[in-house]
């Protein structure tokens, strides 16, 4: 086990790091503190200890209640107004985000299971998480992931005034807060979600179980606030990023340095094929080009919605197409992974 000395400096890195992070308003700063301090052990402690298993639980479920609290009765009606355009959209931008990612593949470190789970867009941490359920590289895959949200961050406020302002907007700052009802909606939906976990034989079900528990209790108006306090987003963002950083032996970092050049060609390829696909998408449904191409950014989600909401006029259909491709990937990569590994053995034999 390391010495207490390294866990007080671990301690200590994740502190400074994650309040750097916070003030430069960097996104998911906890996960990357988290990671950095993890790093720390591994590198440094004779026999790095692993992530226990309830604990990485609980960070699944976590991850998969927060995303299922994003859907609300508005994204429905979005939907359900533009559902050829916000369904399509959404699987239009998933399908191009994974075949552009197919780039990695260039690498000897990266095989095809690991390559697409790095360029699902959309749930980053969830997607990290059932990554090494599937035999994929969760090192790389999260370093991947994340190097995308941090370049979508630095680039959307400097692409969308080019494709031009759509005249601004406001989202009306009237969510409850109930911090009883928010701890209850919490308990409740990681319960159902690690029941619905305990039945169904999927390695990544508690991420699964707990995303439709917390959308369903979401809509159904039984709690007054229905959102995840932020200290419990904090621990289970926290969890995601020590377990990946506890795996990052020095081995894994030089395979990561190695990667990061073709790495980054992936990322732009990514961002840039997706925004093609929001100014189609917003020729074809009539809406600005701004809107189109917000609606379709593979991640920086805090991001596209300050934008949104200084430059959009259709802030609805922009967050609910967000929300809506997070829903979709953190589902569709439980879903995906069997049959990556069940390919991945007949091509072994």
């Amino acid at each position: 086990m390391p010495r207490p000395g390294l866990w007080a400096a671990a301690a200590a890195t994740y502190a400074v790091v994650g309040a750097g992070l916070w003030w430069l308003g960097a996104p998911s700063p906890l996960l990357f503190a988290a990671l950095v301090a993890a790093v720390l052990v591994a590198l440094r402690a004779p026999d790095p200890p692993e992530m226990p298993p309830a604990l990485r639980t609980v960070g699944m479920a976590v991850v998969g209640t927060a995303a299922g609290a994003s859907v609300d009765a508005d994204v429905l009606r979005t939907v359900a107004r533009e559902p050829v355009a916000v369904v399509g959209g959404v699987l239009v931008t998933l399908a191009v985000s994974m075949l552009v990612g197919q780039v990695l593949r260039f690498s000897r470190d990266v095989d095809g299971t690991t390559a697409i789970f790095a360029s699902v867009a959309g749930g980053a941490s969830g997607v990290a998480l059932a990554a090494r359920e599937y035999g994929a590289d969760d090192a790389i895959v999260i370093s991947v992931q994340y190097l995308r949200v941090v370049f979508v961050l630095v680039s959307v406020p400097i692409v969308a005034p080019l494709l031009g302002d759509a005249g601004g907007a406001a989202l009306p700052d009237d969510t409850p807060s109930d911090p009883v009802s928010r701890l209850l909606y919490t308990a409740a939906a990681i319960a159902l979600g690690l029941l619905f976990a305990r039945f169904v034989r999927i390695s990544a079900a508690p991420i699964l179980g707990t995303l439709v528990a917390s959308s369903a209790l979401a809509l159904s108006g039984w709690f007054p606030d229905a959102s995840v306090p932020g200290w419990v987003v904090a621990l289970g963002f926290t969890v995601v990023g020590a377990n990946v950083g506890l795996s990052l032996t020095r081995e894994r970092l030089r395979r990561l340095a190695r990667l990061f050049p073709l790495a980054m060609v992936q990322v732009v390829l990514g961002v840039l094929a997706c925004a093609a696909v929001g100014v189609l998408f917003a020729d074809a449904v009539g809406i600005s080009r701004i809107d189109g191409y917000l609606a379709t950014t593979p991640g920086g989600l805090p991001a596209v919605v300050a934008v949104a909401v200084d430059s959009g006029q259709e802030i609805g259909l922009i967050l609910t197409m967000q929300f809506v491709r997070v829903f979709v990937a953190l589902a569709f990569a439980p879903l995906l992974g069997p049959w990556l590994r069940r390919r991945g053995a007949q091509r072994r034999t």
